[in-house]
C-alpha cells in the first residue's frame, strides 16, 4: 500500500512538472518546423526524437557519467532522413579501479518516415541498442535499458522565447529478460532560448523494468541544458533521475556531454 501511494505521488509530481514545462509551448503564436538557429535534437536527453542529421553530416558525441564513466558515439547521415551510428563506453576510466567496458558496441539506425508539417509531427522509426549509465557485468545490463525498437513523433512550435518541441515515443527493448519485455513509452519537452540555449525535460516510463535491481520505482525524470557555441558545437550538463528512483545512488546524478557536428 505504501509503495503504491509513493508511486502515485511521484506520478502526480511528474504531471505537474511536465505541465509547467509545457506551458511555455502553449503560449506559442504559430507553428514552425524545427529551429533554424539551433539544430533539431536527435535525442531529448537519452532517448531518441524524430530529428535527424542533415544529409552529408556526421556527429561525434561524448558523455561523462558516474563512476568515471565515458561513452563515445559517432553518427552519420549518408542519405536524407536517415542516420546510423555506433557507440561504446566504460566506467572507472579515471582512478585506480579496474576499467569496465560495456559488453558490445551500441548501434543506432533511424529513418524519418514523415517530415514535419504545419499540422502534423515528424515521425521516425529506428532501433538503438545503446543503454545508459554504467554497464554492470554481473547483471549483464546497463543501469537503464537501451530503447531497442522505437517509434517517435516530434512537433515544434514557435513562441516568444524560441522554439518549443514536443516528443512522444514508444519503444521495445531487447535487454530485459523475456518475461519482462513489453512496450514502454517516453515523453520529451524542449525549449530553446536566446538562439544558443535549449532546456530538455525527459520522462522514461521504464515499463519493462520487471525487477528492483536498478530502480526502486519505475520512471526516470531527467533534465538537461544544452549550450550551443556555434550551430555545430554543443556542450551541456544534465541532472538524471529527479524523482530519486535509481537505487544505490545519490539523486540527481550529474552528467556532462559534448557534441560536434561536421560535414563529409
Amino acid at each position: 500500500m505504501f509503495q503504491t501511494q509513493k508511486v502515485t505521488r511521484q506520478m502526480k509530481k511528474v504531471v505537474k512538472i511536465v505541465a509547467l514545462f509545457a506551458a511555455l509551448g502553449i503560449s506559442c503564436n504559430h507553428y514552425i518546423a524545427f529551429a533554424q538557429f539551433i539544430p533539431e535534437p536527435i535525442y531529448i536527453f537519452e532517448l531518441p526524437t524524430a530529428g535527424v542529421l542533415r544529409k552529408g553530416e556526421f556527429s561525434v558525441e561524448s558523455n561523462f557519467f558516474k563512476f568515471g564513466g565515458l561513452r563515445l558515439a559517432f553518427n552519420l547521415a549518408p542519405f536524407k532522413n536517415f542516420i546510423f551510428g555506433a557507440s561504446f563506453g566504460g566506467t572507472y576510466l579515471i582512478g585506480v579501479s579496474k576499467i569496465q567496458f560495456q559488453k558490445y558496441p551500441g548501434i543506432l539506425l533511424k529513418y524519418r518516415l514523415i517530415d514535419e508539417e504545419m499540422s502534423f509531427p515528424a515521425i521516425a522509426l529506428g532501433v538503438s541498442t545503446q543503454g545508459f549509465g554504467p554497464f554492470y557485468g554481473n547483471e549483464n545490463r546497463f543501469e537503464t535499458f537501451s530503447p531497442g525498437v522505437f517509434l517517435v513523433g516530434s512537433k515544434a512550435f514557435k513562441n516568444y522565447l524560441g522554439t518549443f518541441d514536443l516528443h512522444l515515443g514508444f519503444n521495445y527493448s531487447f535487454e530485459p529478460k523475456p518475461r519482462d519485455r513489453t512496450i514502454s513509452f517516453y515523453v520529451g519537452l524542449c525549449q530553446t532560448a536566446l538562439n544558443f540555449i535549449r532546456l530538455n525535460l525527459e520522462y522514461n516510463a521504464n515499463l519493462d523494468e520487471g525487477t528492483n535491481i536498478m530502480l526502486k520505482n519505475k520512471g526516470l525524470l531527467n533534465f538537461s541544458i544544452d549550450f550551443f557555441l556555434r550551430y555545430n558545437i554543443k556542450f551541456g550538463i544534465s541532472l538524471k533521475d529527479l524523482l530519486g528512483n535509481l537505487k544505490n545512488t545519490t539523486s540527481p546524478e550529474r552528467n556532462l556531454f559534448f557534441q560536434y557536428t561536421g560535414n563529409f
